[in-house]
């Protein structure tokens, strides 16, 4: 286990969650991080469009991370798809963290440069399929 993941398992609040629970939806202020102890969780942009491929995250993935970091509004929507057990860390929580010890910075900035480079290729892999549609039309 990273030492990001050991340090939000330690301090965070402990919540369990039914199928079907909303933990935000895109807009909501966003408050703190996620990490899924058990179950999963789909990620989606809310109402239907494909130019974010909704995405199920399971055991040790963190959820919230760029609106917690920014101090902006959830950018997508978050709801069970599995009975989920979570750790909930608050912003303010999860800030001290990264005041605290710079390593965990690091792990925090290279799961955000990960996510970019995940949105970044859904978008690719979405206009491509859009050329392509046009062409055979």
């Amino acid at each position: 286990m990273s030492n990001l993941l050991a340090e939000i398992n330690r301090v965070a609040s402990v919540l369990h969650k039914k199928k079907g629970t909303i933990l935000f939806r895109r807009g909501d202020a966003g408050n703190g991080v996620f990490l899924i102890r058990n179950g999963k969780v789909n990620l989606h942009l809310d109402g239907k469009t494909r130019l974010y491929p909704s995405r199920i995250l399971g055991r040790g993935a963190i959820i919230g991370l760029p609106a917690t970091l920014s101090g902006k509004a959830y950018s997508i929507a978050a709801e069970v798809s599995e009975d989920a057990e979570l750790g909930f860390v608050s912003r303010e929580d999860f800030l001290a963290l990264m005041v605290k010890d710079t390593k965990l910075c690091l792990e925090a900035m290279n799961l955000l440069g990960k996510e970019i480079a995940a949105i970044r290729s859904a978008f690719v892999s979405y206009k491509t399929t859009k050329k392509i549609a046009a062409r055979h039309s």
